[in-house]
């Protein structure tokens, strides 16, 4: 028999849950536009640094550690963002489709390789640096070629294989894509070029890759993220 309390009660309301999933796709499209858009400005934003000589390198680089490290933590911030829409996005998809759960684990694999190497170019290389700026000759050179190593082989290859991870996972994403109507398939032909040419320009790169090469592969990932970004706050609501 129920109660007087429990006859009170009044059943979930159905267009409550549709409210509430609407706000999460625009979340997580804001969440990709402004991810997008920050960390290419960081990019923009971050210094290099400068010298001769050795000594004058391992200096450069104690002088712009602190700018360094927080264009860095931003870089770190704007991945978690990019991941947290594109999982909302894989959610919206339909984890059950083969595309889509191959999108979300490639993404995620890609997404953490890209911090550790913000780790690495952030944080291991100027900790180098200042470490050894007021050492002997013959540490500062150690310290040169360790940096070496970090930046121009580890963070390298780190990045390759980010990338091609992030290829895959957009293209994955584009097929299930294409399969539907409208804006939908107007984004998976976008995320075909724009998410798949960075995996096959660090290919055919190889040890060669060049500055071209990486503001080429970050534009067109710019591109496909905004696209994502853009269709995600068209979407409407599921009923």
């Amino acid at each position: 028999m129920n109660t007087r309390t429990e006859s009170l009660q009044y059943p979930p309301h159905p267009h409550a849950e549709t409210l509430s999933a609407n706000g999460d796709i625009r979340l997580a499209g804001l969440a990709i536009l402004a991810s997008a858009i920050v960390s290419t400005a960081t990019v923009a934003l971050d210094r290099g640094a400068s010298g001769s000589t050795t000594q004058e390198i391992l200096q450069s680089m104690v002088r712009i550690q602190s700018w360094h490290q927080n264009v860095h933590v931003v870089a770190m911030a704007c991945l978690c963002g990019l991941m947290y829409g594109f999982t909302v996005l894989s959610q919206r998809l339909d984890l059950r489709r083969a595309p889509v759960l191959i999108g979300l684990i490639t993404y995620a694999l890609g997404s953490a390789l890209m911090l550790v190497a913000t780790i690495l170019d952030g944080f291991i290389s100027t900790g180098i640096a200042a470490d050894f700026v007021n050492g002997t000759p013959e540490a500062m050179q150690a310290a040169r070629w360790m940096i070496h190593v970090v930046e121009s082989i580890a963070l390298t290859d780190i990045a390759r294989v980010a990338w091609v991870l992030q290829s895959v996972a957009a293209i994955a994403w584009s097929v299930a894509l294409l399969r539907d109507p409208g804006a939908r398939r107007v984004v998976g032909y976008i995320g075909l070029v724009a998410g798949g040419l960075p995996a096959a320009m660090v290919i055919a790169a190889g040890a060669r890759m060049d500055l071209s090469i990486v503001v080429g592969t970050l534009l067109l990932q710019a591109v496909w993220n905004l696209a994502a970004g853009v269709l995600m706050l068209r979407e409407r609501p599921s009923v």
